[in-house]
Parts: C-alpha cells; structure tokens; sequence
C-alpha cells in the first residue's frame, strides 16, 4: 500500500489545494468536502458497487491525474451548474476543438470532421466533435449515420441539458439518419446518454492494452495472447463500450 501511496501524490496535492480533503481507506482514496464523499479506487472489484466509488486503473491515476479531477468535483457536487436554454450552439474550429478536449476530456483530442461548442456568456463551456456521415443498411436511402466522437464540458461546470442540445442541434442541422457513439463502460453507465435521447444498441468486448512500467503510457494490444516483454510493460484490459446510437424522431 505504501508504494500505492506515492502514486497518489500528485492528485491529492492538486485536490487539497481545492480544500477537498483525502484520507487513504482500505486500498482506496477518499475524497470529501461538505457533506459529500467519494472513494477513488484502482481495485477493478470495486468498479460499480455504488455511485460513490470511482474505479480509475493505476497507470491512469499516474499518468492522467489532472484529468480525474473534474470527475472528482462532478461526483461532490461542487460543479457549477448551467443550463442549456442559456447556451447557444456554435461551430468551432479545429484548433479550438483540440485545445479544448486536450485540456478537459479524460482521453484528449481525436480526429473529427465536425466541431460544435456550448457557449455561456460568450464561455465556450462544452463542445462535441462528430465523424462524416455514412450509409447504413439500417438506415433509409439518403439517409447517413454519423459518429459522436468526444463530448465533455468545462471541469468544474455541469451544463443540464448540454449534451442534448448539442445532439439535437447537429442531427437538424445534418438531417442525420441517425447518430451514434462509444461509451466507456469504465467510466461511465451510459445514463446521461439515455437521458440526452441514446439508446444502448449492444456491447462491445474489452480491450487489452500495455502500460509502459517506466511512463505508465498505453499503448493498445490488438492481439491480447500476443508476447511482450514483462520487464517494460505489463497488460491490462478495459471494461469494453456500450455502443449507442442516437434516433430522436424513433419511438
């Protein structure tokens, strides 16, 4: 537990300098403030138990503490909340895009064809970035499925309804058949989707990564039965996605 502890460092001095309180409890770090608590774990048998524990694996804990944070103050309640009639749907450009998800999305940027953005008083306070569209046999002649690629927010800022605008906004505008995403089951139970207007289509299977021992980076694994050198790396998987896919007009 010691040698666990050090990994900790970093995100607990970045937390108690947003007068959150941690203390170590049983392999976990609790994380208070007011009268809301919440455990980070990086025991996988935890992942799901209640909506107070947040399993996040150790190499992400290391590698990506900063990005933990805003996951932090969502499950405390310390976020400020905005609502989304007060917000205006804007495009945005590529650059703003890629700043923006690298500073507050948990896995960064990623290629994307289309970007939209949540503005609050002129505050770009949410974005999403989409895929071209595509045809799908599943889908009407003429009509195409596209992909929402990344959505988050501001860390510290809720915005009700954000994802739904966004989502509504975009399948208007594009006249989509219908639009789908990945969720990562290791973070997330699909909830807030369903509540912006997904529905679960079906699961995908888990996937094997290695971490590097010295940096704690990823790297994926397309064959999980492939050989590696256990000296610089060593394997974990995920929890799979739930794909979901986005029909607003379908009952």
């Amino acid at each position: 537990m010691h040698d666990i502890k050090k990994y900790f460092s970093p995100l607990i001095k970045a937390l108690k300098e947003l007068s959150i309180d941690c203390v170590f409890k049983n392999e976990s770090l609790v994380v208070s403030s007011k009268e809301n608590t919440v455990s980070i774990s990086f025991n996988s048998n935890d992942l799901n138990k209640n909506t107070s524990t947040v399993t996040v694996p150790i190499d992400h804990i290391i590698s990506r503490h900063e990005k933990i944070i805003p996951i932090i103050l969502s499950k405390l309640n310390l976020n400020k909340t905005i609502f989304a009639r007060n917000c205006i749907v804007q495009k945005i450009d590529k650059t703003t895009a890629k700043y923006f998800f690298d500073k507050w999305h948990f896995f960064g940027s990623t290629t994307s064809a289309y970007n939209y953005g949540l503005f609050y008083k002129n505050e770009l306070v949410g974005a999403a970035s989409f895929s071209k569209g595509r045809s799908m046999n599943r889908l009407a002649i003429g009509k195409q499925s596209f992909e929402l690629i990344r959505f988050c927010c501001k860390s510290g800022i809720t915005v009700t309804g954000g994802l739904s605008k966004l989502m509504k906004h975009f399948y208007d505008e594009k006249k989509a058949g219908d639009i789908m995403t990945y969720v990562d089951k290791q973070f997330s139970n699909g909830d807030s989707f369903i509540k912006a207007g997904f529905k679960k289509h079906s699961d995908t299977p888990p996937l094997s990564f290695l971490v590097n021992k010295k940096t704690f980076k990823r790297t994926l694994l397309k064959n999980k039965d492939e050989n590696f050198d256990a000296t610089l790396f060593y394997r974990v998987e995920n929890l799979g996605n739930a794909k979901m896919i986005y029909t607003p007009n379908e009952k």
